[in-house]
């Protein structure tokens, strides 16, 4: 007996396969990549921080005395802060609260750890809240700089594009709260292939020492989780 031939039958399904296969998606660009991280900073409402400073020190104030060295806590949005500050003073290490409520500023004071209110004006000399700033955080940056793709990384086993780029100094200024001024800095900014969250931030200062040059790491977590920043209890 002769057997069917199976020829027409495969070919079916070879059709079949060809037409229910989906076509890949294309890799966005650069651009894209930083546009679509921009916009949903912008839309998040809340965040945790952390904020770590390595290599040479970055002062706060002139002559320099008090070094910045790393600071966490949680923002949210349009203006609020709570945050613990680490600095560093003439070998000693402390560590300061500070709250920011709009115009409101609180801070502990170092010797006894009471919260205490900023006279109106004079204002913490370093602010976090800047971080999520509309017009100069980090949206801003995001979005006004000429990106290339480093290697794809993983986070928090996640898939993350790689964003690479050289700012001038001042395109840092209030994201830094003024601590970042002038020269060329190096930025690397994680973002997740799937949500689009920027969760990690490199900054480095080439300029600062050739042999140790300063670097800040920015990491954020907890999007959009509930936050409720009010003001602390005053003695």
């Amino acid at each position: 007996m002769k057997l069917p031939s199976l020829l027409p039958l495969t070919a079916a399904i070879l059709s079949l396969a060809a037409c229910t296969t989906a076509s890949p998606t294309p890799t966005p660009s650069p651009h894209e990549v930083a546009a679509a991280a921009g916009e949903r900073m912008l839309d998040t409402q809340s965040a945790h921080f952390v904020i770590e400073i390595s290599g040479q020190l970055v002062y706060l104030d002139s002559p320099p005395t008090v070094a910045l060295k790393r600071a966490e806590g949680d923002l949210q949005r349009p203006d609020s802060v709570r945050a613990i500050v680490r600095i560093v003073s003439f070998g000693l290490v402390s560590e300061l609260g500070i709250i920011g409520l709009g115009d409101e500023q609180y801070v502990t004071n170092p010797l006894n750890q009471q919260w205490e209110q900023l006279p109106p004006g004079q204002g913490w000399y370093f602010d976090p809240a800047l971080l999520f700033d509309s017009e100069y955080g980090i949206e801003a940056v995001l979005e006004g700089t000429s990106w290339t793709f480093g290697p794809p990384e993983e986070i928090e086993g996640q898939p993350h594009y790689l964003l690479r780029g050289t700012l001038p100094g001042e395109r840092l200024l209030y994201l830094t709260s003024g601590l970042i001024r002038e020269g060329d800095v190096d930025v690397s900014i994680w973002v997740g292939q799937q949500d689009k969250y920027a969760r990690r931030i490199q900054i480095m200062e080439p300029d600062s020492d050739p042999d140790d040059p300063t670097v800040w790491l920015i990491t954020f977590s907890a999007f959009d989780e509930p936050v409720d920043i009010q003001p602390p209890p005053i003695p």
